[in-house]
């Protein structure tokens, strides 16, 4: 945080910045001294907080506060008074200060007052950063444990910042030097960590300076990251890569529907060789194209075997898909579990079509039914029962009349109402317990389910929603 003091009192003024310092060590504090000097100094420094006295010679209180707020509007101001300054005061206020003290002001008044802006800032932030938090969700990027220790750092826009990814916990033993220079440190996708820090002098990989330029840049350091712990030393050099990567995608594409096909029509060795082509043309393809069509391919051989002959591929279909290719760390790990997911479920299909009594899916339901595990899924149920996930995604469909997906979102939404109505614990805490990590997500998925999102359902059953993420 960047403090302003202003005072024709240079007494006064060291005064106010020594309690500062020992209230606020980390803050960065400015004397700006008073009157026309002080306006300049203070819109040179652009603070967060500019602790201003009311009576100056040369340019008073209330003339700063008045040019401040027409030239820098967010900076806040706290006017210094004497006691028959009162009606000074209410005009400050008027004008728009935050807040005013009586001279002179103590560590605790000093204290309550930064502290008020702080949180206020920090309100400020989260508020324009869950937008980004958003579209980062809509691609399947879920940014959480979100902690702010500077977020003055985000409203400077002169000031470049640097985008790390790690471990959290080295990434901010790196910093702890220089807690002013964190913007905030963060997990991602509950599977590793990241920072923003202002930037150092040696030019950095991924930095970005003006707000609206820190998706792109966060997108393609997240991208980096896991490219290089994805592929590791099988990573292809971008010259080995085709040039047209639409032409590898489009490719990719028609092979996807080869192995459908022969999958369905049960052409064991046509799909064999289908499915290495199609995984040798995803090396072509950059990691978030390879995860998209690794998702499609999962999702359409999930409702693609189910004997229907139109094919639709729900986004809830899609999501689940997508939390299940990123949980394969590297592209070895993924793609041994696909080759084994296509290869052997289809051996599984054709071995049901012999097979008679179902006496395992009554335990399978009844899984999904009770257990309040936020990892379930087709694999671990269908390991459980002993069959094969392909088996247990053909039966559900079967004997349910819906996929497994859905009828697996429906049970932890039912069990999001139970705790919506039993318990206190905050929307973001319900999402997490029943399965999804994004609250944005889990919040879409309730609305369509019951026509409400979870606060309004509160509301509408008589319970407060204090704590409870905003609808907007």
């Amino acid at each position: 945080m960047k403090i302003c003091v202003a005072d024709d009192e240079k007494e006064v003024r060291l005064s106010i910045i020594h309690k500062l310092k020992t209230v606020y060590p980390a803050a960065q504090i400015f004397d700006v001294e008073f009157g026309r000097q002080a306006l300049e100094q203070i819109l040179v420094v652009q603070p967060d907080l500019v602790f201003l006295d009311i009576r100056m010679p040369e340019m008073d209180g209330l003339d700063i506060l008045r040019a401040l707020k027409q030239e820098k509007a967010h900076i806040r101001v706290v006017i210094l008074s004497g006691y028959d300054d009162f009606d000074y005061a209410r005009r400050a206020l008027q004008l728009g200060a935050t807040d005013y003290l009586l001279k002179p002001a103590d560590r605790d008044q000093l204290r309550d007052v930064v502290t008020k802006v702080k949180q206020e800032m920090e309100a400020a932030f989260l508020k324009e950063f869950d937008l980004y938090l958003g579209h980062l969700s809509s691609l399947y990027l879920f940014i959480h444990d979100l902690r702010c220790l500077n977020t003055s750092l985000w409203f400077d826009e002169r000031e470049a910042k640097d985008i790390h990814l790690g471990d959290t916990g080295e990434l901010l033993k790196r910093w702890e030097r220089s807690p002013e220079r964190i913007l905030i440190a963060f997990s991602v996708n509950h599977d590793y960590g990241g920072i923003v820090v202002s930037a150092s002098s040696v030019p950095g990989e991924h930095r970005f300076q003006a707000k609206r330029d820190f998706l792109p840049v966060v997108q393609n350091a997240i991208e980096a990251w896991e490219s290089r712990r994805f592929f590791g030393a099988s990573q292809p050099s971008p010259e080995s890569r085709r040039k047209d990567r639409k032409d590898a995608g489009k490719q990719a594409a028609g092979l996807r529907q080869k192995i459908l096909s022969f999958a369905k029509e049960g052409h064991y060795p046509n799909l064999e060789t289908a499915l290495e082509a199609w995984l040798n043309t995803l090396l072509d393809l950059d990691l978030n194209q390879l995860k998209k069509e690794c998702v499609n391919l999962m999702a359409l051989l999930d409702e693609g075997l189910s004997k229907s002959d139109m094919i639709v591929i729900e986004d809830e279909k899609l999501h689940y898909w997508s939390q299940w290719v990123a949980k394969h760390k590297t592209w070895d790990e993924l793609k041994s579990r696909i080759r084994k997911f296509v290869l052997d479920g289809v051996r599984a299909l054709m071995h049901l079509e012999h097979q008679s009594g179902l006496s395992w899916f009554d335990q399978a339901l009844h899984m999904v039914d009770t257990s309040r595990d936020p990892n379930l899924s087709l694999e671990s149920i269908a390991d459980v029962v002993g069959v094969h996930p392909v088996t247990l995604s053909r039966i559900f469909k079967q004997q349910t009349g819906m996929n497994f997906v859905r009828y697996l979102v429906r049970s932890r939404l039912q069990h999001a109402q139970s705790l919506l109505l039993k318990t206190d614990k905050k929307i973001n805490e319900i999402s997490e317990e029943v399965g999804y990590v994004d609250y944005r997500y889990f919040r879409t998925l309730f609305k369509k389910e019951f026509g409400c999102t979870p606060s309004e359902y509160r509301r509408r059953n008589g319970i407060g929603a204090a704590g409870d993420e905003a609808d907007s």
